[in-house]
């Protein structure tokens, strides 16, 4: 009888139907799309920050124990320190490895270019990594170095190639001083030992950068007599937002709050790895890259839910005025009802059934919809695809669902309301 009488009262009104289906498909679908993003989105977006530099800093331990003499510190003076080179790819060997994105070797000296026998220009000459080829176990086509880390740096000209020991960078600032241009011939004396450097691309970061000169790692360990050492390493790492949990010192922590904090991707437990792999090094968080993309995860996380959330309530009420309408059409039918005696979870039976049948559909529907939704948004802002979850259809249908039946609660208040013999009276 109760499906009969479901089967008839969805062939009538099929406009109001198809109004409160579009309503509720826009809904799930804009909705899960929304979510599907944020739930994606922070590997995405920490990707994307990752371009801006590195959040972690490994120095030897030598140059960063404290030495206060008389009340004086000295530790700034404390400059012998260095790292084996030999010991980068350990960087890749702790738990959290594959969030390491890349990492960069540095070694700096003082150099002076040699304008004229008489005169010399004091330059800070940077060896480093700058597309590095090193082939993993898991990873046989991982690359690393400056244009991994710092690709954000705007380069005229071109970069310079690992391999080539007579090639540079300069900075903007430092070229300007010193007049030079790329293709020009630059002569760099370190240790009484002179070197020719062909300048292949001018480097503009708006930071100390451009008032240094670029070369590969092996030329300036040869001029400085330091084969195989170096002086510190960028890392650039992907991590989770920092929470309250995470700030906790490791001292006050159980075994098994350790071992959680332990196992997460937080900046300060990746740090504790990098420790425990390089015993000689000294990791240091910069705390303003690492807290500022806790943050910038966080509001747009954030804001996204909040759209979703208002998504939702909106198609409530889209709903909501599409069912009162439906309700008041079969306000009949629903005197019938109550006058034959029956009950109000009867009638209401009838108007969710209807609503369920049409969150189900419009969840499905919704699903299509929200991953079209959710792949736009990550072609157009971060320019790769997305790919479909499967637990985005049973989440689509849960909030098709939740809207159609949130949706017909208060039509369902009014139909309660009716009386029959007035209702049945006026037909």
């Amino acid at each position: 009888m109760l499906l009969r009488i479901l089967r008839e009262s969805l062939i009538r009104g099929k406009r109001r139907k198809l109004i409160a289906l579009t309503a509720i498909t826009l809904g799930a679908g804009i909705a899960t799309g929304l979510l599907s993003v944020a739930v994606n989105i922070g590997d995405k977006i920490g990707r994307e920050l990752k371009r801006y530099g590195a959040n972690l800093i490994l120095l030897p331990q030598e140059d960063t124990l404290p030495m206060e003499i008389a009340g004086v510190d000295y530790s700034a003076l404390l400059t012998g320190g260095a790292l084996d080179e030999s010991t980068l790819p350990q960087i890749k060997e702790i738990f959290w490895r594959h969030n390491i994105l890349g990492f960069v070797p540095e070694l700096q000296t003082r150099a002076a270019f040699v304008v004229s026998p008489q005169k010399h220009e004091i330059l800070t000459l940077v060896g480093t990594w700058f597309d590095k080829a090193m082939p993993l176990q898991e990873q046989p086509d991982f690359r690393t170095g400056l244009r991994h880390v710092s690709s954000y740096w705007q380069v005229s000209g071109a970069w310079v190639r690992d391999k080539s020991q007579h090639e540079v960078m300069i900075g903007a600032e430092a070229a300007r001083r010193v007049k030079l241009a790329i293709g020009d011939s630059i002569h760099l004396e370190v240790n009484g030992r002179r070197e020719a450097f062909l300048i292949r691309g001018i480097v503009n970061t708006g930071g100390a950068e451009e008032h240094q000169v670029f070369a590969s790692l092996a030329i300036v360990q040869q001029l400085t007599a330091q084969p195989g050492k170096i002086k510190k390493i960028l890392v650039s790492a992907l991590t989770n937002p920092e929470d309250d949990f995470a700030r906790k010192p490791t001292t006050q922590m159980t075994r098994e709050e350790y071992d959680r904090w332990y196992c997460s991707p937080y900046v300060s437990s990746i740090a504790q790895q990098l420790r425990e792999a390089i015993p000689d090094a000294e990791v240091r968080i910069v705390r303003q890259v690492a807290e500022g993309e806790g943050a910038i995860l966080r509001k747009i996380s954030l804001l996204m839910f909040l759209i979703a959330l208002a998504i939702f309530c909106t198609s409530i009420l889209g709903v909501t005025s599409t069912m009162t309408t439906t309700v008041l059409e079969r306000r009949k039918e629903v005197g019938l009802f109550r006058a034959l005696g029956a009950e109000s979870r009867q009638i209401s039976s009838v108007f969710l059934g209807e609503a369920l049948l049409l969150g189900i559909f419009g969840g499905v529907l919704g699903s299509v919809l929200g991953y079209l939704i959710a792949q736009q948004i990550s072609q157009q802002i971060f320019g790769n695809t997305l790919r479909f979850n499967p637990l985005s259809l049973p989440v689509a249908v849960l909030i098709a669902t939740l809207i159609a039946m949130f949706g017909s609660l208060l039509p369902l208040r009014k139909a309660f309301k009716f009386d029959p013999v007035v209702v049945l009276h006026s037909a």
